[in-house]
């Protein structure tokens, strides 16, 4: 599954309900394949454990890979294919926390930050930001240029993350990316 990922790696958005969730989910997957992360800030336990089982189905019949952004507890209990950890969690974890047969990703903003995801044996990395974002105004953009010498040599499948717009990916192609990761432009 590795070697197959494409090269659009979309972070869902906001919805307003399952239905909402459904229709927005099928129209990315059906606009051309993509890895999901699902994310889904302060929802309650159950209402969740819902969306994720949607996904799960949604995502087997378009066989696109599931991430999700939850506890390696929760994750156990779902069909998803990876985990998705953001960066200031790295350091709760001394050894992979999930099996080999799965996804791990990892948002990274620093070397520090990469050289810690490859040693929990993360295999895809999402390097930000890229552009100036508005969800870290502190931090500015890599640009490609960084982004290539950051990510040089890295085993791992590497995406370019923070102010992405699909007419990104031929200079992500160019850096040496797998792709962009984003929710605009993915998730409407």
């Amino acid at each position: 599954m590795r070697s197959l990922l494409p090269s659009h790696y979309m972070i869902t958005g906001k919805f307003t309900d399952l239905g909402d969730f459904r229709y927005k989910l099928e129209q990315a997957l059906q606009a051309g394949p993509k890895v999901v992360q699902l994310r889904c800030k302060g929802m309650a336990d159950e209402e969740y454990r819902e969306v994720t089982r949607l996904a799960e189905t949604i995502c087997a019949h378009f066989e696109m890979p599931l991430l999700l952004v939850t506890t390696p507890d929760l994750f156990t209990k779902t069909k998803a294919d990876g985990l998705h950890l953001s960066s200031d969690k790295l350091d709760g974890f001394k050894k992979r926390p999930i099996a080999e047969d799965k996804l791990l990703s990892v948002s990274c903003h620093s070397q520090e930050d990469l050289k810690r995801a490859d040693q929990l044996g993360a295999d895809i990395l999402l390097l930000s930001p890229v552009k100036p974002t508005a969800s870290h105004p502190e931090l500015a953009g890599l640009g490609w240029q960084g982004f290539s010498e950051m990510t040089a040599g890295l085993p791992q499948a590497t995406y370019g993350l923070g102010g992405m717009k699909p007419e990104d990916l031929d200079d992500a192609l160019a850096a040496g990316a797998r792709g962009i990761a984003a929710t605009a432009g993915f998730w409407s």
